[in-house]
């Protein structure tokens, strides 16, 4: 089988395990919501907003330099792995052990602080796989890791309405997360010993190129988490918990949004990293222009469509008490559109190695949207936490695209991109003139008519199809 079609069936697997976890987080999401409120969903946000501070905080850039260290040819990937893990089970513990020890010096009350405490084994487990994930994507043997995925999500949804059903209290959404990823990892580790053998291995040479590799992603992650999580941490201190869960609501339907380009770029970017390394510049910018192509096609209608059934689309979700989040989904609907952009040239970044350089942009868009959110979340709430967002994601996707055209002289053609537009704009068109009807058919119709005319636009061409067809 051809690199482009193993590329092409492990995004397949990927994107349909995640497709799956998608629905189950959409299920989550809807539960949780009708279960708590706006209030008690904003005790939910709070704590995992807290927690994905610390979690992002000790990804430490490993997540992306483990696919690029073991990608490199010759690499002894199990004497690596076992290092790179040691590295992360120790650093994971160290950096999560602060968030249940300084959530006690917070204002919140006691259902978020014990919240805390209960929920941290789950992103301990999610800093572990995430490593893990690297030997996967290396492999390109995405099915299992998918299906462990999916099982964890699965434990988690059972659990959470399990203990909607029976009245319980949101201590015990908090122990379904833990016990979800528990179950992941567990998963995880047993296929993964068929690629490794597992042993804790302190290879001080490995770590110091680790640490060397990682630690301009480090500070670039430090960043990030100022405009990523900072808006709903300011939130919760300035605003009711209730305007919390309503934000985190929409926040939640955007994140599950992007987990698409994350991981079509992570499947990607082992094998842009080997152009790289090879100096074959051509095939580098070839395969970065389909992936470009590719997240356009999804990034386009998605966002466009949206502003036609944002409303229908939240009162399906988390029901009708969230019916304001519908108008803050049509801001965040913008953010989700330039990460999409962003993905593509986030990871390129990695693949040609300009971590260190990027740095500077990720600290100048924390200071101006830290700025921005004291300055505007406080009067405005969830609209200055949204716009905000909106802003930082944009100039982040500005600066990757000119720091990746300064490097390789790669900018996208909008050939296809361009395409896309009218075919979501008739899309669109056909949604609003049938918006009252349910949401779910609103969105198979979407479907249909939008890559429907896409087709006749030429924006996705017949042999295109043939390959997907053809994988076996």
């Amino acid at each position: 089988m051809s690199l482009d079609k193993q590329i092409a069936k492990n995004t397949v697997i990927h994107l349909a395990g995640k497709l799956i976890s998608l629905i189950l987080g959409l299920v989550a999401i809807a539960v949780m919501a009708r279960y708590l409120g706006q209030e008690g969903f904003g005790y939910y946000i709070t704590v995992t907003a807290f927690l994905q501070f610390f979690g992002i905080l000790v990804d430490f850039g490993l997540t992306l330099t483990t696919v690029q260290m073991i990608s490199k040819p010759g690499v002894n990937i199990s004497r690596t792995m076992n290092s790179i893990i040691s590295f992360r089970v120790i650093t994971a513990f160290c950096f999560l052990l602060l968030a249940p020890i300084l959530i006690w010096f917070f204002p919140y009350n006691i259902f978020i602080k014990l919240g805390v405490i209960i929920t941290v084994a789950s992103f301990f487990c999610i800093t572990i796989i995430q490593t893990l994930t690297g030997v996967f994507q290396q492999k390109l043997k995405m099915f299992k890791l998918t299906l462990a995925e999916v099982i964890g999500r699965v434990v988690f949804v059972a659990l959470v309405v399990l203990a909607a059903w029976l009245g319980k209290n949101i201590y015990w959404i908090f122990g379904a997360m833990s016990i979800g990823s528990i179950v992941n990892l567990v998963i995880v580790f047993l296929y993964s010993k068929k690629y490794i053998k597992w042993r804790l291995e302190f290879d001080f040479t490995i770590w110091k190129e680790l640490i060397s590799k990682t630690w301009p992603i480090a500070l670039s992650i430090s960043f990030n988490l100022i405009y990523l999580k900072m808006d709903i941490i300011i939130l919760s201190l300035f605003r009711s918990q209730g305007e919390v869960g309503l934000y985190g609501a929409t926040y939640r339907v955007v994140d599950i949004l992007t987990m698409l380009p994350a991981v079509f770029m992570g499947i990607v970017l082992p094998i842009a990293t080997k152009y790289y390394l090879e100096k074959n510049k051509k095939e580098l910018r070839a395969i970065l222009q389909k992936s470009f192509d590719a997240l356009m096609i999804f990034a386009v209608p998605i966002t466009i469509g949206t502003f036609v059934i944002a409303e229908k689309i939240m009162i399906f979700i988390a029901g009708a008490e969230f019916i304001p989040s519908g108008e803050i989904l049509k801001v965040l609907i913008l953010a989700s559109c330039a990460i999409f952009a962003t993905s593509l040239f986030a990871y390129a970044v990695v693949a040609v190695n300009r971590q260190k350089t990027m740095m500077w942009g990720y600290l100048t868009v924390a200071v101006l949207t830290l700025v921005g959110y004291f300055i505007f979340i406080p009067k405005y709430g969830y609209w200055g936490a949204a716009w905000m967002t909106v802003f930082s994601e944009a100039l982040i996707m500005i600066w990757t695209a000119v720091l990746i055209y300064r490097a390789i002289k790669f900018f996208p053609s909008l050939k296809t991109f361009l395409k896309t537009i009218p075919a979501a704009i008739i899309m669109s068109g056909v949604l609003y003139s049938v918006r009252s009807w349910h949401v779910l058919i609103l969105l198979m119709i979407a479907g249909v008519v939008y890559f429907g005319f896409l087709y006749l636009f030429g924006g996705i061409r017949k042999e295109t199809i043939q390959e997907f067809v053809k994988l076996k």
